[in-house]
């Protein structure tokens, strides 16, 4: 009875050790094992890796390994094995790793638009340029800039710069560029006038040209008192310096006027007869102008009226004739007869002999 009980033990204890599912787990992966399992019914097994589970049946036996991520990092698991109708079931969890390597992400671009793949964070446009400007003056009797003439007078302007941005693919960032061309803007050109030209000695100033000086002096012979008054008018006009034009203008003439007197000559005041007229009026007026050192000379002699020539029957008048008159009457013309000269000498006597008569009370 012995042997029969431990045959029989045997025999009962066998299905279900047979039934006992095995599990293993380590980078090669998670390994699940059952056997002696009913063939003919869908016996389950689930395993579960990173939070992913995959499930299936099997018959009579099962046998797989199911893959862990190589990826450097420790991954858990968990696995089981039930009899379809419940019982021989089994289960297993923990993690395995860190298994593999670790992979790097795969490189992101953030700026489609630059070359080469640009992290999270990158600024993917430039700054705003940075321009620079130099406020910039010349002067002086002949400006030229950047090849323009300008002429006599003064520019102002800008050298303006324009700093600019680049990217660099090492640091992913943007490096600013220095601009060192200047850019001539804002010109502005006052030329100078004619006097700042002289000023500056772009022009040579004008010469002066000499005053214009007139002296004009007039003879008064007066008979009567037996002296020659002599009136002199000197006008000098200076030129005087008109600076806008550099030119040189006539300014206001200067009069200077004087007087002195002479005594007469014999034959200043002598008549023909020998008397010397008495009367104020009986006078010749001698001009000489001179102007630049240039004289001239005008004589005025001055004829007695009709009523000083007696002709008018007046009893109180007192005939003269004055030495110029008598010489007028009495010089003949180129063209005239000698009965015609000797008319007019007679007509002269005449006029003389009423002169000598005496005046009427």
């Amino acid at each position: 009875m012995s042997i029969v009980a431990l045959a029989m033990t045997w025999i009962g204890a066998s299905p279900a050790s047979a039934h006992t599912p095995t599990f293993r787990a380590d980078c090669a992966g998670v390994q699940v094992q059952a056997t002696s399992y009913d063939a003919g019914q869908a016996n389950k097994w689930t395993v579960t890796i990173d939070g992913v589970t995959q499930s299936g049946t099997f018959g009579s036996s099962f046998s797989q390994t199911f893959p862990v991520p190589q990826n450097g990092a420790t991954t858990s698991w968990s696995a089981s094995v039930v009899g379809f109708d419940g019982n021989y079931q089994g289960q297993d969890s923990g993690t395995v790793g860190p298994c593999g390597t670790v992979t790097p992400p795969p490189p992101t671009d953030v700026c489609v638009d630059l070359p080469g793949d640009q992290p999270t964070g990158t600024s993917c446009t430039p700054p705003p340029d940075v321009v620079r400007a130099d406020s910039k003056n010349l002067e002086g009797c002949d400006v030229v800039l950047d090849g323009t003439t300008y002429g006599a007078g003064s520019l102002t302007y800008d050298e303006q710069y324009t700093d600019t941005f680049v990217f660099n693919t090492t640091t992913n960032t943007w490096d600013v560029v220095t601009d060192t061309t200047a850019t001539i803007t804002n010109t502005e050109f006052t030329p100078w006038s004619v006097q700042e030209q002289v000023a500056n000695g772009c022009t040579e100033p004008s010469t002066q040209p000499p005053a214009i000086q007139t002296s004009e002096s007039t003879n008064d012979v007066v008979c009567g008192q037996d002296v020659v008054v002599t009136t002199t008018v000197a006008t000098t006009t200076p030129y005087v310096y008109d600076a806008q034009t550099n030119e040189w203008v006539l300014g206001e003439p200067q009069v200077n006027t004087t007087t002195s007197e002479s005594p007469v000559t014999p034959e200043q005041c002598e008549t023909d007869t020998g008397v010397s007229p008495e009367t104020e009026e009986n006078t010749v007026v001698v001009t000489n102008v001179v102007t630049n050192g240039v004289p001239t000379k005008t004589t005025t002699p001055q004829v007695p009226s009709f009523v000083d020539a007696g002709l008018t029957g007046s009893d109180t008048a007192t005939p003269v004739l004055s030495a110029s008159a008598a010489t007028v009457a009495a010089a003949p013309s180129g063209n005239s007869s000698p009965m015609s000269g000797l008319l007019l000498l007679t007509g002269a006597a005449l006029v003389l002999v009423g002169g000598l008569n005496p005046r009427r009370s």
